[in-house]
């Protein structure tokens, strides 16, 4: 049994993440940016520029405002309570997408298109602010050896029950045929609340919340640029994780490929099964990648990761056959947990103490990737077709793989330098 289960200091911790996680799983594949929120906007006729400015709501927004996040949860007594307001904040859009589909998509499709749009750019922004906060508060309450595992067996859990939302998503499909994606945006929003109700009884010290005050934000940004420089493990994967932005920014486009005349022209229906397919190679890939960090670092698993997109576009040409499809959706779920892989990287090859400063600076340094391609790819499939579009993506994918191979690996049983041995 993996020591995170076995040793007693972590257990109370350690299962009710695992319960967490797997609520809050479930309702991430009731909605997948990879296919459900594409097919439901290509059910409202969006056009493929329209899918782009999405997946930039979706992949971009979250890393615009990470480095507020510290300003924002030291306003509230208690830090545990204030995360658990940012996730409320950011969970009630999807209800609202649910309400609006009702009133509006039947008559003003374009108005219900915009409306989607806003709501969920906005649950990204707020959850952008609350990704640094909970990693630095992994990093205060999971030691540094056990990291990997911690994170590889929760993103399990969260696929576990991606598998289970996504075999109820083929059942409301089954159930509600085109009002599919009013249930499914409900029943989303319905299990990250169970998901908080779960946390808000997680024995986490306020303690593992705290850090000394920073002098404003600009120290923590000055922070976060010093670590990322080119010469540091940390900025090289940061180099990496901006070029890889913009390859998975093609994923939410492989749905329109999949069904489109001009692709496998699959039915569009097709959506619910890519969905399970993809919640499965997630629980499979969030283990191995998760025990690969612990035993031999984040390195050669994030060079893994970055050449899913371009083994899955090679042969995506050819996903017309049910076998195909089945192992490109398995390899593209992979990418739905490849925080297994970059988030204990991160954790790890940061500098000591507060983390979020780091992570926030990460992740905006992928923003513009992540802004300009989605929309780059809707660009270049209206005007030239799908196939140029998915050369572009697999040359970033190569090129995040090189700049990958200059981070340099863990010495067996030695911690980095600037990681304490202990949380």
């Amino acid at each position: 049994m993996p020591p995170l289960l076995t040793d007693r200091s972590l257990r109370h911790l350690v299962l009710p993440l695992l319960l967490i996680e797997w609520l809050w799983g479930i309702g991430v594949y009731f909605v997948p940016v990879t296919t459900t929120i594409p097919a439901y906007l290509a059910h409202l006729h969006a056009s493929p520029l329209t899918i782009g400015i999405m997946a930039t709501a979706m992949g971009a927004f979250p890393m615009l405002l990470q480095l507020y996040g510290r300003s924002v949860i030291e306003r509230f007594h208690q830090r545990k309570r204030g995360i658990i307001i940012l996730h409320l904040v950011m969970i009630a859009p999807y209800f609202l997408v649910a309400l609006s589909d009702w009133c509006l998509a039947a008559a003003y499709p374009g108005v219900q298109i915009i409306v989607t749009i806003v709501l969920l750019a906005f649950s990204q922004i707020v959850i952008g602010l609350i990704i640094p906060l909970w990693l630095d508060m992994i990093a205060q309450v999971i030691p540094t050896p056990v990291r990997g595992q911690y994170f590889g067996i929760t993103s399990a859990f969260s696929a576990l029950g991606g598998i289970g939302g996504a075999l109820a998503l083929i059942g409301l499909q089954h159930w509600l045929h085109d009002y599919v994606f009013r249930g499914a945006f409900f029943a989303a929003g319905l299990c990250f609340l169970l998901s908080m109700a779960a946390f808000s009884t997680l024995p986490v010290p306020e303690s593992a919340f705290a850090h000394a005050p920073e002098p404003s934000v600009f120290a923590r940004a000055r922070k976060g640029i010093l670590a990322c420089h080119p010469r540091q493990n940390f900025g090289r994967l940061v180099g990496s994780m901006m070029v890889q932005a913009m390859a998975i920014a093609i994923v939410p486009f492989l749905i329109g490929y999949a069904t489109s005349s001009h692709g496998l022209r699959l039915d569009p229906s097709i959506f619910t099964n890519i969905t399970l397919y993809q919640a499965v190679g997630a629980c499979l890939g969030g283990v191995a990648l998760g025990w690969w960090v612990d035993h031999a670092g984040p390195r050669w698993p994030w060079l893994a990761v970055t050449l899913v997109v371009p083994a899955v576009l090679l042969v995506y040409p050819h996903a017309g056959v049910w076998p195909v499809l089945v192992v490109c959706s398995l390899l593209i779920g992979i990418l739905q947990t490849h925080w297994s892989v970059s988030a204990p990287a991160l954790l790890e090859l940061s500098p000591p103490g507060d983390k979020s400063p780091y992570v926030a600076m990460a992740n905006l340094a992928g923003f513009f990737p992540a802004m300009l391609a989605p929309m780059l790819f809707g660009g270049v499939i209206a005007s030239a077709g799908y196939l140029p579009a998915f050369l572009i993506a697999t040359l970033a994918g190569g090129v995040s793989f090189l700049i990958a191979l200059t981070i340099r690996g863990r010495h067996k049983g030695i911690l980095p330098a600037n990681e304490p041995h202990s949380a």
